[in-house]
């Protein structure tokens, strides 16, 4: 007896090659949706990180005092409730201590709205990164970065002041108003935003850097 295929046989065949090739597109949806979700991701991840490393350098070039070494707060010219209280090196809020965070001696500002930008050759502060782009790329991997990035990137930081107001009343404060667009005036917040672009991907985050200056550091002591 010649062995051969029944009919309900071949009916099972063309339905089940039937829902397989009907499966075929959400399939081929579904993977472009994944990978249109991990290049996201990616992205995202790539700005996070320039903004982290970012937030690693000092408010502003006069921050910084190198014989002191420490970070001291900048007088602005944003809202006079946040200004030096005339005479001290304090302003509203801060603690009347030599160790806590305060302004100079003398009045130093902070880098002009206009001025934002690399001053010289090396990243000193926050606001040098301003317009410099960096392009990341899976190239990186093989020049020995450790980087796996499957397409390139390009990370442009924007680097703007956020406008600021505060109400006080004896010393409290009343109203505080935050808006991170531009203030085009030195204020006491500055904007950092990362713009993603490459791999059809156009992605932008922000984070905010306050000028706070620093404490010192309580001098080590021996153990008893």
């Amino acid at each position: 007896m010649r062995s051969a295929m029944s009919m309900i046989e071949l009916v099972f065949a063309i339905v089940i090659m039937g829902i397989a090739v009907m499966s075929l597109p959400l399939i081929l949806t579904q993977v472009q949706n994944n990978n249109a979700f991990a290049m996201q991701q990616e992205a995202i991840l790539a700005a996070k990180s320039k903004i982290g490393d970012i937030l690693t350098y000092e408010w502003d070039d006069n921050s910084y005092d190198a014989t002191a070494q420490r970070s001291y707060v900048l007088d602005t010219t944003s809202d006079a409730n946040l200004s030096r209280v005339v005479g001290t090196t304090r302003r509203v809020g801060h603690v009347n201590a030599e160790d806590r965070r305060k302004l100079f001696d003398v009045t130093t500002n902070a880098t002009a709205a206009g001025a934002l930008g690399l001053e010289g050759a090396t990243l000193n502060d926050i606001d040098d990164f301003n317009n410099q782009p960096t392009t990341i790329s899976a190239t990186l991997e093989n020049a020995g970065k450790g980087l796996d990035y499957v397409f390139t990137l390009t990370l442009t930081p924007t680097i703007t002041y956020a406008s600021d107001t505060a109400t006080y009343s004896n010393a409290i404060l009343n109203n505080f108003t935050f808006n991170f667009a531009n203030a085009n005036a030195i204020t006491n917040i500055k904007t950092i935003s990362v713009q993603v672009t490459g791999g059809d991907q156009n992605i932008t985050l922000r984070a905010f850097a306050c000028n706070i200056g620093e404490s010192t550091l309580l001098p080590s002591r021996p153990y008893q």
